[in-house]
């Protein structure tokens, strides 16, 4: 079918929206935002010494993580990534001068994807991974994004770049979702091919909790199916190549993400998930565990009723995703690289069906703010980022909706 008639449309929506929104804006904003990334990411490293910033942090910062995991793994030590002190050791063959440890949470899965990290030097290796995550987000989620010049706002989305600040690892996550949408839209094979991306989140598991009441409740079982197939294959080849030991190891470990995190000594700034904003409201920990799962729950309520409701189509794979943020306590701003997908298909059916300037803003508003969200929390104690994340899942409902109207 030719696009060339919602092309058109697109572009004469673009038009005769408010100014904030006209085509010229739409390709000149993206221009500058990547601008300012790229000279910030040069006066990172002119600043830098010895391979660390102004702050003494390495360069790549949470990437380290990955490199010190796999140079462990490689040496036939893949269980002393959780150990503090030979994670630090490691860590240290990567950037020499880092004196601070960087502490190793990751399942067998995704130690798994990174074990080959550690064949190449630290910086180069640093950007190959962000590369291959860059490319994969960028060639999954363009099909969702029906907007001039697509891959610019998909570059400069703010979130997306803070990700790659971070070296993180939530592009993949974005990429296999976007990859999970667009599958399930084919016959044939797109069952197979969209279980394979949902059993590959595996790597991140705490993403992909709603995702098995979605397709039941839209009744999808070729696809629930092929997902737990896929997750059973992806863990068992984990285990295969690790053993069991791997899986005693991460378990065991997370005694000590939860203390870490209860304490502080995690950047609760950073973290915008239901149990940090209540903890910043002076909320109980019990008590923010109890609101946090009231919350999940509600989440998962939202996603059963949106794909029973109107089945499995991009707008109900929006409202999963949004929702998938709300689940975990444990949660950074660079995750936020997420809601790529929710807000490209949300954008994409406001440019073809129309929208308030309300709605506008609160998209508008979901882009920009994400990245803030540390700075706002510092100087106000307060947790912006929840708020966000549920109106994100708000406009996504609402738009989601309109398709049963």
């Amino acid at each position: 079918m030719s696009t060339a008639p919602a092309q058109q449309e697109i572009e004469e929506a673009a038009v005769s929206a408010p100014a904030l929104f006209d085509l010229e804006r739409m390709r000149n904003y993206p221009r500058i935002v990547l601008g300012i990334f790229l000279l910030s990411a040069i006066l990172l490293v002119v600043t830098s010494h010895d391979g660390l910033d102004l702050k003494d942090r390495p360069l790549g910062y949470d990437f380290i993580t990955f490199w010190g995991a796999s140079e462990l793994t490689l040496d036939g030590r893949p269980e002393a990534a959780f150990d503090m002190d030979q994670a630090h050791e490691a860590q240290q063959k990567a950037v020499p001068a880092t004196q601070a440890a960087y502490l190793w949470h990751y399942p067998p899965t995704f130690q798994l994807l990174v074990a080959p990290l550690a064949l190449l030097p630290y910086a180069l290796s640093f950007f190959v991974f962000t590369a291959l995550g860059f490319g994969a987000y960028l060639y999954a989620c363009r099909p969702l994004l029906n907007q001039p010049t697509p891959y610019w706002l998909l570059a400069a989305f703010p979130a997306t770049l803070l990700c790659l600040y971070h070296g993180q690892n939530s592009l993949y996550s974005a990429a296999l979702f976007a990859g999970a949408a667009l599958a399930s839209e084919r016959r044939a094979r797109g069952a197979l091919w969209a279980g394979l991306f949902i059993g590959l989140l595996a790597f991140k598991p705490q993403f992909g909790l709603l995702i098995p009441f979605a397709l039941i409740a839209a009744g999808q079982w070729r696809i629930f199916f092929a997902a737990a197939v896929a997750t059973l294959c992806f863990c068992g080849l984990a285990t295969a190549v690790f053993g069991f030991g791997l899986w005693q190891a991460f378990f065991g470990n997370l005694e000590l993400v939860r203390t870490i995190f209860e304490d502080g000594l995690l950047p609760w700034a950073k973290m915008p998930s239901a149990w940090v904003f209540f903890r910043y409201l002076g909320v109980g920990a019990d008590t923010a565990y109890a609101l946090q799962a009231l919350v999940a729950l509600g989440a998962a309520t939202v996603v059963v009723i949106v794909w029973r409701r109107i089945g499995m189509t991009r707008a109900s794979w929006a409202v999963l995703v949004s929702a998938s943020l709300l689940v975990p306590p444990y949660l950074f701003d660079y995750e936020m690289a997420l809601l790529a997908v929710p807000l490209a298909i949300i954008a994409s059916d406001m440019a073809v069906n129309g929208s308030g300037r309300g709605e506008k803003l609160w998209l508008l508003a979901l882009v920009l703010i994400p990245p803030l969200t540390s700075f706002l929390a510092n100087a106000t104690h307060l947790q912006l980022g929840f708020p966000l994340l549920l109106a994100a899942l708000w406009l996504a409902v609402r738009r989601s909706l309109r398709e049963t109207a």
